[in-house]
C-alpha cells in the first residue's frame, strides 16, 4: 500500500507538535529556542521577515490591530471557505504596502512554532498577544471536500478540521517556502 506523500508530510508536522516541552513557559535555557527573536527582522508597521525562510508574516492575526508595538483587539474567526475573501480584502487594502498576502501552508505555519514554549507555542516578542486558537492553512485534506488543515499554537498541533468550523488567520507573503511533495505519477 502506498502512502500519500501529502498525508505523510502533515503527519510529520503533527508529530512534531505532539511532543510536550518540559517547561510551562518560554524560559530560556529549559529547551533550545526554535524561533529566537534574532531570526526575525521586526518592522514597526506590523510585519516581520523570517530570515530563515524568507517569508514575511503579519505580526497580528486578522481582526487584531498593530498599535504601539503590539497587537490589540480580538482575532476574527473565519470558516475555511471565508479565508480567501479575508485575504483578498487585506490585499485590496494593501496592508503594510503589500498586496500579495496569502493563506500559509501547514509547514509554513509550523516554521514559526516555538517548541520551547507551552500553551502559546510562538515567540511572543515577534507575534505579541497571540490568541490560543487554531489558525487556518490553505491546505485541504486530500480525498474530502469538507476538511482542511489548521494548526493550533496552543496545546495542539496540525489537524484536519471541518471547513465550517471557526479558525483564526495569519497571512504570509513570499515563497512558498515549502512545496508539497508530488503525488505518485505526477511530474
Amino acid at each position: 500500500m502506498r502512502m500519500n506523500p501529502i498525508r505523510i508530510s502533515v503527519c510529520l508536522v503533527a508529530a512534531l507538535f505532539s511532543q510536550s516541552p518540559s517547561a510551562d513557559s518560554c524560559t530560556p535555557g529549559t529547551r533550545p529556542l526554535t524561533t529566537p527573536t534574532e531570526r526575525f527582522t521586526l518592522n514597526e508597521n506590523g510585519i516581520t521577515l523570517d530570515k530563515a525562510t524568507g517569508l514575511t508574516w503579519m505580526r497580528c492575526a486578522l481582526g487584531q490591530r498593530w498599535e504601539s508595538g503590539t497587537c490589540t483587539g480580538t482575532a476574527t474567526r473565519y470558516a475555511w471557505q471565508d479565508t480567501d475573501w479575508a485575504k483578498d480584502t487585506v490585499n485590496l487594502e494593501v496592508y503594510a504596502g503589500h498586496a500579495d498576502w496569502r493563506v500559509p501552508l501547514v509547514p509554513e505555519l509550523a516554521s514559526i512554532v516555538e517548541l520551547g514554549c507551552v500553551d502559546r507555542r510562538i515567540n511572543l516578542t515577534v507575534f505579541p498577544a497571540m490568541p490560543t486558537v487554531a489558525f487556518w492553512s490553505s491546505m485541504e485534506k486530500p480525498g474530502t471536500e469538507d476538511f482542511a488543515y489548521s494548526l493550533d499554537f496552543g496545546a495542539g498541533g496540525a489537524v484536519s478540521s471541518p471547513k465550517a468550523s471557526q479558525g483564526a488567520l495569519r497571512l504570509v507573503r513570499g515563497g512558498p517556502w515549502w512545496t508539497p511533495p508530488k503525488k505518485p505519477g505526477q511530474h
